[in-house]
């Protein structure tokens, strides 16, 4: 009876968990493998051992816990990367493992891969592989074969190279009545205590000034990657306060779409590559 009973448990379990698998909004990563659960952030802190020294931390909605915040651009690079590199089948997948360049750096300037095997508790309708770990392209753990076929890292920019910088000559379009009313939250404090139609004001008169700014050095602006496509971040500066706007391109003009805080700015940007900019520093931690 007790054996019957367990079996009808199994068959229960496995139906659930099809049908979390199927209705839940997975990323790609979470979606293609097993990511250890919790032991995932450890992964993820090993990793950002492995690499070159950075500052990863990003206050990011969904994290639990101060060592998840601590490693909140990390966790978003790592996820959208996986993405990427498989809309690009640039995973390398065998019957054995499978590997996935990261796209960064040890500190000794080895490429680092990501690691998948079998999922050896995989039932029917969960990931087929589970994320072992992260090693350098020299370690033993990189099976022998494979390491001349390693797959290439993530180049956003390989067929659009013109895209990685902001032409200043094209017109900038805005609509801060309709982004302002969305994205209030995103404003620094110190702004948001003025009245809106001041706030109005101060965007507009700032745009204009920052317009003649980017005139002189286009590399004011830092492109980023946002909604599958890459876009751009100008500083926006009120005051003491810098606040990202997001600028998309359309044919012929560049239209700012919203506004961003320093740390969804610096995550999107990292995505591409570490912001190498004066005004977007991950200065959080």
């Amino acid at each position: 009876i007790l054996y019957t009973i367990y079996r009808k448990l199994q068959v229960i379990f496995k139906k659930k968990k099809r049908e979390v698998m199927k209705n839940k909004n997975y990323s790609p990563l979470s979606t293609f493998a097993f990511l250890g659960a919790d032991k995932f952030i450890d992964k993820l802190e090993y990793l950002s051992k492995l690499a070159e020294p950075e500052n990863w931390y990003y206050d990011y909605p969904n994290a639990k816990n101060e060592k998840q915040k601590k490693l909140g651009v990390l966790y978003q690079y790592i996820h959208h990367t996986f993405g990427r590199a498989q809309e690009e089948e640039k995973i390398l997948i065998t019957t054995g493992y499978a590997i996935m360049n990261t796209g960064l750096f040890s500190t000794n300037g080895e490429q680092i891969f990501a690691l998948f095997t079998p999922n050896r508790y995989s039932i029917e309708g969960s990931q087929k592989w589970f994320l072992s770990s992260f090693y350098k392209e020299s370690s033993h753990d990189i099976p022998p074969e494979a390491r001349n076929h390693l797959p290439a890292y993530v180049d956003y920019f390989a067929n659009c190279p013109d895209e990685m910088y902001f032409d200043p000559k094209l017109k900038l379009l805005t609509n801060f009545d309709h982004i302002l009313e969305e994205n209030f939250d995103r404003l620094p404090e110190s702004i948001k205590a003025f009245p809106k139609d001041l706030i109005l004001t101060l965007f507009n008169g700032a745009t204009l000034f920052l317009q003649k700014k980017i005139s002189r050095n286009n590399r004011l602006v830092v492109p980023q990657y946002y909604n599958k496509r890459i876009m751009y971040l100008a500083p926006l500066k009120i005051g003491k306060d810098i606040i990202p706007l997001a600028i998309e391109k359309n044919i012929d003009t560049y239209r700012v779409n919203t506004i961003f805080t320093r740390g969804m700015a610096y995550c999107n940007a990292r995505l591409l590559m570490k912001p190498e900019s004066n005004w977007l520093i991950n200065e959080q931690e």
